[in-house]
């Protein structure tokens, strides 16, 4: 159910999960378990392992241009496109939440921009669900 409310896309850098491994793909704890959070709908997404590995049982990060400590973009609570924004394979918050976000969970190595821009080329890449 979590995977197909998804669209079979990472809920937070959008990586669709037929891109890489299905086993990389991770039902991920919004809020961690050991921050209280529940095993239930409400608090799981599909998440990539990139995503999940780097944000791990953060609930929080800081924001590189203001400096603030913020929480980091909820897929259950919060509207994408309210936070990032695409330029070509990159993704770029636009909040205080997308900027921590962007930059705790790495959406712009190298690799991963490299995916993006390969699996848009071959137009196997739908920016929005």
């Amino acid at each position: 159910m979590i995977r197909q409310r998804a669209h079979r896309r990472c809920e937070y850098c959008h990586l669709p999960d037929f891109a890489i491994p299905l086993s990389l793909f991770h039902l991920e704890h919004i809020i961690a378990q050991q921050h209280g959070g529940r095993t239930t709908q409400d608090n799981l997404c599909w998440s990539c392992h990139r995503c999940n590995f780097n944000k791990g049982p953060n609930l929080s990060s800081v924001d590189p241009l203001t400096f603030q400590v913020v929480r980091l973009f909820n897929p259950r609570t919060q509207n994408w496109d309210r936070h990032f924004r695409w330029n070509e394979a990159q993704i770029h918050g636009i909040t205080k939440t997308g900027r921590a976000t962007v930059q705790l969970l790495d959406f712009n190595e190298f690799q991963r921009v490299k995916l993006r821009q390969t699996l848009m080329e071959v137009n196997e890449w739908v920016k929005d669900k």
